[in-house]
Formats: C-alpha cells, sequence, structure tokens
C-alpha cells in the first residue's frame, strides 16, 4: 500500500507541472498576442516609412532614408514639429508646478473632502479629447479668446496636470515626514526644506510625470484641433494632409513621434520602477522578507516529503 501511494504522488505531481506548463503557455501566447495587436500598425508604419516607392503597399521597393530628409526639408513640417515641442514643453512646465503644488496640498493639508478634490482634478484626464476642446474652445470664445498658443497649452495643462499629481501623490505616500521636521528643527525655513528636502525626495516621480505629459502632449489630437487656430500643431498639421493625400513623410512623421514616445514611456517606467523600490516602507519589505522565508521553508518541506518517497519506491 505503502509503495503504491509513493507511485500515485509523482503521477499528480507530473499531471499538475504539465497542467501548469500548459497554462502558462496560453497565457503567453495571449500576451504576445495582445502586443502584436497593439504595435502591428506602428512597426508597419515604421517599415513603410524606409521603403524607396511611394506606393504603400507591398512587395518594399528598397531601403531608403530620403523620407526622413523629405520630412527634415519640408518648411511647414518643421515649423509644426517646432511648434508641437514647444507647446509641449510650456504646457509641461506649467503642469508640473500647478502638480506639485496640488499633491502637495492634497498630501499634507488636513482638509475635508480630499476625494471629492482629487475626483474633480481626474475629471480632465479621463474626460475625451473632443469634449474637453468643444467645452474649452465655448469657454474662451466667451472670454474672447482667440484660438492659438496659449488655448493649446491650457488645453494640455487640464489633463497634463492631475496625472503628474497622481505620481506624485503615490511617491509622498511612502515619504518621511520625519527628514521636513528635522530640517525645521535644525533652523531651515519653509522654503529652503521645500528645495533642499522635499523636491529631491519627489524629484524622481516629477521627472517621469513629465515625460508622461510631454508625451501625451506630443501625441493629443481631439482636444488641439478645436484649440489650434491658425498655427497647427504636428498632429493637426497630419491630420490636415491625411485628408487630401499624403507622402511617406507622414509615414517619417508618425515613426518619429512613436519612436520618441515609447522612448520616453520606457524612461518613465524604469524611473518609477526603480524610485518605488528605492523608497518602499518599511512594512513592505518585512512583508517580502517574511514572503521569501515562507517561500524557502515551503520548498524545503517539500524536499523532505519528496525524500521517503523516493526510498520507499527504491525499496
Amino acid at each position: 500500500m505503502a509503495a503504491e501511494g509513493a507511485v500515485r504522488m509523482p503521477r499528480r505531481r507530473r499531471e499538475s507541472k504539465a497542467l501548469k506548463y500548459v497554462v502558462v503557455a496560453l497565457i503567453a501566447v495571449f500576451v504576445v498576442a495582445v502586443y502584436v495587436f497593439l504595435y502591428a500598425p506602428m512597426i508597419i508604419t515604421a517599415l513603410f516609412s524606409v521603403n524607396d516607392s511611394k506606393i504603400q503597399t507591398l512587395p518594399f521597393a528598397g531601403f531608403t532614408f530620403k523620407w526622413f530628409t523629405a520630412l527634415f526639408n519640408d518648411g511647414p513640417m518643421k515649423t509644426a514639429i517646432f511648434y508641437s515641442l514647444k507647446v509641449a514643453a510650456v504646457a509641461v512646465f506649467v503642469s508640473a508646478c500647478v502638480g506639485l503644488a496640488f499633491a502637495l496640498m492634497i498630501d499634507r493639508l488636513k482638509i475635508r473632502g480630499k476625494a471629492v478634490i482629487q475626483a474633480l482634478l481626474a475629471a480632465p484626464l479621463v474626460a475625451p479629447g473632443l469634449v474637453l476642446g468643444i467645452s474649452l474652445l465655448v469657454n474662451f470664445h466667451t472670454a474672447k479668446i482667440e484660438p492659438g498658443f496659449f488655448t493649446i497649452v491650457a488645453g494640455h495643462v487640464s489633463f497634463i496636470t492631475p496625472l503628474i499629481m497622481f505620481i506624485l501623490l503615490q511617491r509622498l505616500k511612502t515619504a518621511d515626514p520625519s527628514l521636513e521636521q528635522a530640517s525645521m528643527d535644525c533652523g531651515a525655513g519653509p522654503l529652503r526644506t521645500f528645495w533642499h528636502v522635499t523636491l529631491p525626495g519627489v524629484r524622481v516621480p516629477l521627472i517621469a510625470g513629465c515625460l508622461l505629459g510631454f508625451t501625451l502632449s506630443m501625441d493629443e489630437i481631439a482636444s488641439t484641433f478645436f484649440l489650434a487656430g491658425t498655427q497647427p500643431t504636428l498632429p493637426v498639421y497630419v491630420w490636415g494632409l491625411l485628408r487630401f493625400g499624403f507622402t511617406p513623410e507622414v509615414n517619417a512623421a508618425f515613426t518619429l513621434i512613436a519612436g520618441g514616445s515609447l522612448l520616453l514611456i520606457g524612461i518613465a517606467g524604469v524611473l518609477l520602477f526603480f524610485s518605488a523600490r528605492r523608497n518602499r516602507l518599511p512594512e513592505e519589505t518585512k512583508a517580502s522578507r517574511w514572503r521569501r522565508r515562507g517561500a524557502g521553508r515551503r520548498s524545503a518541506g517539500r524536499e523532505r516529503e519528496v525524500a521517503p518517497n523516493s526510498i520507499a519506491q527504491g525499496a
């Protein structure tokens, strides 16, 4: 009987391992399929941007970078690119200042209705760009403000500010308030404490939030279309070209935008990951250590269980 039980246990374990491998393989295939679905259009656009033919069909005529050269030799396209960079830089700077102020206010001040304030600030971030653009256009028209650089920056600030604020709030929740108290006890004023203690503590999440906000500003078209006026940003300019037909220069422009956006998102993700890992709470560090110890004990217990079974099977 003991020998039969020793034989059945390894079979069950082999069956459970096989089932586990099948489930992991199915999950991996599903994840890969999702990523292919998401990034296939960008990959195809990038391939057509280096195609030597003006016709966007297969097979490829040859490999060339002439469309990127033509892109930077196109006067209106260059103007739209630099205008977009200018709008994004100003919008991110204003959003960083306002988002940091709101994050400190919500985290430090003891006021009622913090959840309501956060929900109101997050509304422009989750609102459709079409609704946001039309609403801002109506407000600016009522205030007799002509669409232009200021209106575009205001529209971008409205959805970049909540993004930066929520990223900073997650960092402030894990910050040690005793550092600021020690700075105050040493004679530093509020401004010096903010500059030398608070700001360095949130520097990495602030940079990551600015990178993500810059990406959103460069890619935004729905709200910018209503707020641009006579000078379009790059997405609005390219949208105008699409209505009347376009050359492969547009593929080159989309490739640069997509590549730059992915690069900035990757840098922001890496910064947030290492910042969160370095500033974990002591309770979280202890919990992770206990989990590792528990996993080690369970694996040691399994080895002890397998050893008698293997001895009985050999006997």
